[in-house]
């Protein structure tokens, strides 16, 4: 996988999830949904997403580094609090894997 490839696939999840936050509380705003809903549906879908990062070896890597600069790329599309998750978490998660890595060897 190249890193250009590993970046299209973080724009793509990024932007899909910020089209899904958007459905999600005009949902809760409508009263469709309870509000704490919109918390969990999101947090599901974020954990889904790193455990598909921790699931590829070399992919997963390229993957988050795609995200990263994704979600940089994307900041101003994002509130603060959402800019902050989709750029840590990846790169707490970088950071685990690396720790992992040479914790093996």
């Amino acid at each position: 996988m190249s890193f250009q490839k590993g970046m299209g696939e973080a724009v793509t999840g990024v932007v899909g999830s910020i089209i899904l936050s958007a459905i999600l509380t005009s949902f809760a705003k409508d009263g469709l949904i309870p509000s704490y809903m919109v918390f969990w549906i999101t947090a599901a879908g974020f954990l889904g997403v790193l455990v598909l990062m921790f699931s590829f070896k070399t992919a997963g890597f390229i993957f988050t580094i795609g995200w990263i600069v994704g979600a940089l790329l994307l900041k101003d599309m994002l509130t603060p609090s959402d800019f902050v998750v989709y750029l840590v978490a990846p790169i707490a998660a970088l950071v685990v894997r690396v720790g992992l890595f040479f914790k093996r060897n």
